[in-house]
């Protein structure tokens, strides 16, 4: 099975959209089947990453072209709603899934934000999941002082950072709470007590998680949420928002939420005073077995349409 997939992957940290596509590519060949990123009528299924145009410039009317006239399938990913965008793009997605065979959302936030019902026949939610290198059996930390983090790839202003800047008031008050934030930021973002660190690759994200107690995300109206996952892959607790979009969907089994500064305060300090009776969270399901649910669907379709 040849799949043309509308995104190439690129090296170094990325954000998770970008992890999906090179793990996708991986799992394709494991399979036996050819991943291929140069649009020819030989392919027999069509992966839609993102239907806005690419680097090429090529948009989800050349899939729809193909898929018309050489009768080949197309299998899309719903890993971003656009919130952060504006309603033209959200409005240019929700117009490309009516013509896709088969499509998969990562949370329920996610369909129900698009107004679509998953029907198991053609619309799916195959929740988010994170490489499975950040999970691991036991968490030991040893921190003279209760750690928070949190790590985002983007400056939208959405991922919280306005919030970030209340949390960093509040920690003059705690001599024993300290705050991590990992990742690319705004000009204009610039604590007095939050310690700030550069972009990392999966290997020193993991290593900052592992060596932390709690996890925080200001985020809102985000589809998934790939920052997330991986801290509950590493066994956090997590402090999310209410208006936290597909993130109060993964977290609420696994976290607290809160509204404003009031509750994010009280719910960290509870959380703080039982840390060391927290039981282990149990998170389980991998981005590499994502993938396969992905190859399996994709081998439907191409069966189906021999």
């Amino acid at each position: 099975m040849i799949v043309f997939i509308n995104r190439r992957h690129v090296s170094g940290p990325w954000g998770g959209g970008n992890r999906t596509i090179k793990t996708l590519h991986e799992t394709l060949v494991k399979r036996g089947h050819t991943p291929c990123y140069d649009l020819s009528t030989n392919i027999d299924i069509i992966y839609c990453h993102d239907p806005r145009p690419d680097n090429a410039g090529i948009r989800y009317e050349n899939l729809l072209w193909l898929k018309q006239n050489f009768n080949i399938p197309i299998f899309q990913r719903v890993g971003d709603v656009f919130y952060h965008r504006g309603d033209e793009y959200t409005k240019y997605l929700k117009s490309s899934l009516q013509y896709s065979d088969c499509v998969s959302f990562i949370t329920n936030w996610a369909a129900n934000f698009l107004d679509i019902k998953p029907d198991n026949e053609k619309y799916f939610v195959h929740e988010l999941k994170p490489p499975k290198e950040f999970f691991q059996n036991k968490r030991e930390t040893k921190n003279k002082k209760i750690r928070l983090i949190t790590h985002h790839w983007s400056t939208n202003p959405l991922k919280g950072f306005d919030f970030y800047l209340e949390i960093d008031k509040m920690l003059s008050r705690y001599s024993n709470v300290e705050f991590i934030y990992l990742g690319r930021k705004p000009a204009n973002f610039n604590p007095k007590n939050i310690k700030l660190l550069d972009v990392k690759d999966v290997i020193g994200v993991k290593a900052e998680l592992y060596k932390s107690d709690i996890y925080v995300t200001a985020s809102k109206y985000e589809t998934g949420g790939n920052h997330v996952v991986e801290a509950l892959a590493s066994k956090l607790p997590i402090l999310y928002h209410g208006l936290g979009g597909g993130i109060c969907d993964i977290s609420k089994n696994y976290g607290t939420c809160y509204n404003n500064i009031e509750e994010f305060e009280t719910n960290m300090l509870e959380i703080i005073q039982n840390i060391t009776n927290k039981k282990n969270l149990i998170f389980s399901g991998s981005l590499e077995d994502m993938c396969n649910v992905y190859c399996n669907l994709m081998e439907k379709l191409h069966k189906e349409k021999l």
